[in-house]
């Protein structure tokens, strides 16, 4: 009983979430889809957040996760109706006499394993089995390096490797892979593959998981390259890539803006006989979308369909985004109405999505009618849903609504990012409520938001546009002492500003000082202070700032051509005017 009861204390600390149960697909909707996307017009030049990418990658994440090694159920896992009946089992076999075998214990341990949460309780039995005198095998120290790394203490795991070798004991492929797979999970991918390398050294041969997990690991810091290398590899081997395979190269590729090359990847897969999943369909739906490509991304639309493959939220999310980028809100509201039907709950990111499709209509009550509607249906907005109705208000001028929201923002639990106190700072400096943006600007450090370049630079051009010269280049001189340095949008400010106020002395100095600081100015500085020359009459000085863009490796673009002529037209000097124009 006292194994029992310390178990299961072990265990109480871990318990998984209940999965959701999406209702059944309804037939006649899929006319209504087809229609949907073929609304997309053909001009629309940006399209799908972040939230969407991330969408498609953690749903690939997690259904690589769950395609791992899978074993067969054993007669033990079968007969367990719960973590107590396990625990009674394993309670009743440390106290027979004999002691049942080492291999006896681990089925039992496997079973618990499976129930999928008490990954710690596994791991207080294994000591228990240990100090009544069992040794463990090869099975039982696979089943700990899983426990640990579930737990997310893969050195632990990495102990237990250690032990396993100390033993004289062979490391499984499924020894290897669950340590490579958690490897890429925290983002060690160097370590992971070091770990496989030294696996094939020790003639042990990958199989298609453990290729998968480090294509999939690839994949994700965006060395796609490297991913497909390993694929040829893989099946020089003779080891053949399963759908999770060319699901994780596809999902790099579209990731990479490399939309061809995974529709290449799609044929290929397809002429082996491989049936492409949801996952596949949608990330290159999103990829289509990516580039405009309207046609194609509807013919997978409806192949995708005619296999009986059903849109999911995630395919439905992309479509309300792309088309309420292109204007198009109203279809949307359609495209929301079809999902409802179809026994699917618009989440978050589709919420987001319309929000955001009314915010750039600059329909910000209708936004904040969707935004109060997600709310009631139990659909919790987060950091993202605030900061487009923030963005949405401060358009509108509606600067109270605005801090109201960030205020609620922080009220519910959710802490504000750059954005969200971004878009406010440059709210109130659009309005001229530069002791209000600047409070925030210091509430950003309280509330633990470092600001950024971004945030520097609407203040100073706030208080440039005010007149506060000398508060402005405090704060310039503040940021430089930080670990954030000002950019070259930050020097056109000043520069700009002094130009204007006619203090071209100190115009001169700042626009030096970017050679001194290693910045290479760009065509807009290079035309600020052409400008300023003129405007004071330095035509010698403009003409000579403008001989040197060229020389130091800026060409001048037709904006500085334009502001150089005016310059000398309206100071009389036709004659430089037609040389410049040659």
């Amino acid at each position: 009983m006292v194994v029992m009861m310390a178990a299961a204390e072990a265990a109480a600390v871990r318990r998984g979430s209940e999965a959701v149960f999406i209702g059944s697909q309804i037939q006649r909707c899929q006319m209504k889809i087809k229609g949907m996307i073929l609304l997309l017009s053909p001009t629309t030049s940006s399209l799908l957040s972040s939230n969407h990418s991330n969408s498609i990658s953690s749903s690939t994440c997690s259904r690589s996760s769950s395609s791992r090694h899978k074993h067969k159920k054993d007669d033990a896992s079968s007969s367990f109706r719960n973590i107590d009946d396990a625990l009674a089992s394993f309670n009743h076999m440390l106290h027979t006499k004999p002691l049942p075998r080492t291999s006896q214990f681990t089925k039992l341990l496997s079973a618990i394993v499976k129930m999928g949460q008490y990954y710690d309780t596994v791991i207080y039995l294994s000591k228990q089995m240990e100090l009544a005198g069992l040794s463990p095998n090869i099975y039982t120290l696979s089943i700990l390096i899983n426990c640990f790394s579930h737990l997310q203490r893969v050195d632990l795991g990495f102990s237990v490797l250690a032990k396993i070798i100390k033993l004289g004991l062979q490391p499984s492929i499924v020894t290897f892979t669950t340590l490579i797979n958690w490897l890429c999970k925290v983002g060690k991918f160097a370590q992971a593959m070091e770990l496989f390398d030294d696996m094939v050294a020790r003639g042990c041969q990958p199989d298609v998981y453990t290729y998968t997990t480090i294509i999939n690991g690839l994949c994700k810091i965006g060395q796609t390259a490297a991913a497909a290398g390993l694929l040829k590899k893989m099946e020089e081997a003779g080891c053949h890539p399963n759908v999770v395979t060319y699901s994780a190269i596809i999902d790099g590729l579209r990731k990479d803006r490399r939309v061809n090359e995974a529709l290449d990847i799609f044929s290929y897969m397809k002429a082996k006989g491989i049936s492409p999943d949801i996952f596949i369909y949608n990330s290159l739906i999103q990829g289509l979308c990516n580039f405009s490509q309207w046609k194609e991304a509807s013919a997978l639309l409806n192949e995708m369909m005619s296999l009986n493959i059903m849109p999911d939220i995630v395919t439905f999310n992309v479509l309300v985004d792309t088309i309420c980028k292109d204007g198009k809100v109203s279809e949307a509201q359609g495209m929301l109405k079809t999902m409802t039907e179809m026994g699917m709950e618009p989440d978050v990111v589709t919420y987001s999505s319309l929000m955001y499709g009314y915010s750039l209509r600059s329909e910000v009550f209708e936004a904040r009618k969707l935004f109060d509607a997600m709310k009631t249906r139990g659909c919790k907005p987060d950091v993202f849903s605030y900061n487009i109705l923030i963005n949405g208000y401060c358009k509108a001028k509606r600067i109270d609504e605005a801090k109201q929201l960030l205020n609620e923002m922080i009220h519910q639990g959710l802490t504000p990012n750059n954005v969200s106190y971004n878009t406010l700072i440059h709210g109130l400096c659009q309005l001229g409520y530069l002791r209000e943006a600047h409070n925030l600007f210091k509430n950003m450090h309280t509330n633990g938001n470092l600001p950024n370049t971004y945030t520097y630079s609407i203040l100073l051009d706030g208080l440039c546009k005010q007149g506060y010269l000398g508060k402005a280049f405090g704060l310039f001189r503040t940021m430089q002492s930080t670990y954030s340095k000002p950019n070259l949008v930050m020097y056109n400010i000043l520069i700009d500003a002094l130009c204007k106020s006619g203090n071209l002395r100190d115009a001169r100095k700042l626009f030096s000082e970017l050679f001194v600081k290693g910045l290479r100015p760009n065509a807009q500085i290079y035309t600020t202070i052409i400008n300023g020359f003129c405007r004071e009459g330095l035509l010698d000085e403009a003409l000579e700032a403008f001989r040197n863009m060229e020389e130091d490796g800026c060409p001048p673009d037709e904006i500085s051509y334009n502001v150089i002529i005016r310059g000398f037209l309206h100071h009389m000097n036709q004659g430089q005017c037609n040389l410049l124009e040659k």
